[in-house]
């Protein structure tokens, strides 16, 4: 099931606006991994239109989605539902922001979507992905202490709770939910697993010469080969390591990306022939 209702009849609310609390954003201090790792969820549930970091886009999308910088959203102008993911050091104020790589500050573009979201009731849902169940806007907030989602109502859900419940009744993967917690993958997972192919690590969802033609793990490469410029060819595991950090919670990014560049190199970069090998019952 998709759509709002798919959304809503998941969460049993269809109330908006509605908090997730993601306890992987909270890796403050370290290299940030799997940001994104919710947009997955999300998505199967309908939500299409996501708004986060520009930093964290890095022009690559594991999944398809339409996304927004949060600097460039219009509250007034958005449509619903809509998925936000968001830390709690990018709520506060700029001058109070503890890393410089926080940029603009989206206390107000945020404040504005919570109140859009409470107001334009049956429009869909405004989902807030972040890294406590308690946010909080200082520099909006009537009451000091009070977070945002007691000023607007908005019930709050636990991530790790979501995405467990939904991979055990809907998806059948031999991926164990304690090694990633992004519903792609397990859906590679259970891809394979129908069509005899490796599927129980993430290291061997990339294995192309035995991944099934129609296997999502092929549209990462066509995305590359799409976006990317061939002056970066010489710095390409580099390249896709990073985008790959934003949905993968820890190791193997490299083992992924020499696999990934190790294909497009054996189609000499070119969609034609990556797409030829794709479909070769040879291969």
């Amino acid at each position: 099931m998709t759509g709002q209702n798919g959304l809503s009849a998941f969460l049993g609310t269809s109330e908006s606006p509605v908090v997730i609390h993601d306890e992987h954003l909270e890796n403050r201090g370290q290299q940030e991994r799997a940001q994104l790792r919710s947009i997955p969820l999300l998505c199967e549930l309908g939500v299409e239109e996501f708004v986060y970091d520009d930093l964290w886009a890095r022009e690559f999308q594991l999944v398809e989605h339409r996304y927004t910088d949060p600097h460039e959203v219009s509250p007034a102008d958005v449509s619903f539902p809509l998925g936000h993911i968001v830390t709690a050091p990018q709520l506060l104020p700029r001058h109070e922001q503890e890393f410089d790589y926080e940029g603009i500050s989206q206390a107000d573009a945020t404040w504005e979507l919570l109140r859009t979201a409470s107001e334009r009731i049956g429009d869909g849902q405004y989902v807030l992905v972040t890294d406590t169940d308690t946010p909080e806007i200082p520099s909006r907030t009537p009451v000091k202490g009070r977070s945002a989602a007691d000023q607007f109502n908005a019930m709050t859900f636990d991530y790790l709770d979501l995405v467990r419940d939904y991979v055990v009744e809907r998806v059948d993967s031999t991926l164990p939910l304690d090694y990633t917690k992004n519903v792609f993958f397990h859906r590679i997972s259970e891809y394979h697993s129908k069509h005899g192919a490796p599927a129980s690590t993430l290291p061997e969802l990339f294995e192309y010469e035995e991944a099934p033609a129609e296997s999502p793990v092929w549209d990462p490469l066509y995305y590359f080969l799409e976006h990317d410029l061939q002056d970066i060819l010489d710095e390409y595991e580099e390249h896709v390591m990073e985008a790959l950090r934003s949905w993968i919670e820890q190791g193997d990014t490299g083992k992924i990306a020499r696999r990934m560049i190790a294909t497009l190199h054996r189609c000499d970069f070119d969609a034609e022939r990556l797409a030829e090998y794709q479909n070769d019952t040879n291969r």
